[in-house]
């Protein structure tokens, strides 16, 4: 065997290995969503409904809800329940929308085609998330200055963005409602101009990124203006058009 066919063996084998850690890395993320909607479920105690997650596309953040002979209140507070676990991207009930867009008459091959890049989206989504779970991309207070420890997260992002061919990742910069909404505009569009600028450090085309910053206008916790859950990092994926569901990571 020639040594550019070892090399061509060797390399094929470390693409492998490393989709193939990729693709664990996002099942075991999934399957621990499946984990904690249910433990939510059991939390909100709602009877008489299970959850499990979507299996196809592959590595889905879709919950899907299942029990016979519910109320609309305890369907209500099943769906609110799991609709709170980080991660979830959406929650629907067995049976209903499995056949949308059924007998449409469009295009079978434009369909395929559209059901491939939003699986693709997905997966790719899904491995950001994995990525940033449990973990925090943190700044120097009023600063757009990162820690190495911030910066080893935006290193997971990038490393997980690295398989996501012809993908682009916006990235948005939030505060939470302390000081004027001009300075945190100005800061959140600097911390996100921050972590764009990392991405592309470690790989990641600048063309694929896009950076915006959007202040105190998008509060996750509106109730508690003040709350460090405000102030965070989100990755958006998507591909010609379709997008999928901001992973977080918190400031």
């Amino acid at each position: 065997m020639t040594n550019l066919a070892k090399l061509l063996i060797g390399g094929a084998a470390t693409s492998l290995l490393a989709w193939g850690a990729h693709a664990a890395g996002g099942e075991k993320y999934v399957a621990g969503l499946g984990e904690g909607a249910t433990a939510a479920l059991a939390g909100a105690e709602v009877e008489g409904v299970t959850v499990a997650m979507e299996t196809e596309p592959a590595l889905s953040r879709v919950a899907v809800l299942s029990g016979e002979g519910l109320s609309d209140e305890q369907r209500a507070a099943a769906e609110a329940a799991v609709r709170g676990v980080d991660g979830v991207s959406e929650v629907r009930w067995a049976g209903e929308g499995d056949d949308a867009g059924a007998g449409a008459g469009g295009d079978g091959d434009g369909d395929a085609g559209d059901a491939a890049t939003a699986a693709a989206v997905t997966e790719c989504q899904t491995g950001v998330d994995a990525a940033i779970a449990e973990k925090s991309i943190n700044f120097r207070s009023g600063s757009t200055f990162m820690p190495d420890s911030s910066l080893a997260v935006v290193t997971e992002v990038a490393d997980a963005l690295k398989n996501c061919s012809g993908m682009t990742v916006a990235v948005g910069g939030h505060t939470d409602a302390t000081g004027s909404a001009e300075v945190n505009q100005n800061l959140s569009q600097g911390r996100a101009d921050a972590v764009a600028a990392a991405l592309t450090e470690r790989g990641v085309a600048a063309d694929r990124i896009t950076a915006t910053g959007f202040g105190s206008t998008q509060l996750k916790v509106p109730g508690d203006g003040a709350n460090e859950a405000n102030r965070r990092i989100e990755f958006t994926v998507s591909a010609g058009g379709a997008s999928a569901d901001a992973a977080e990571g918190g400031e």
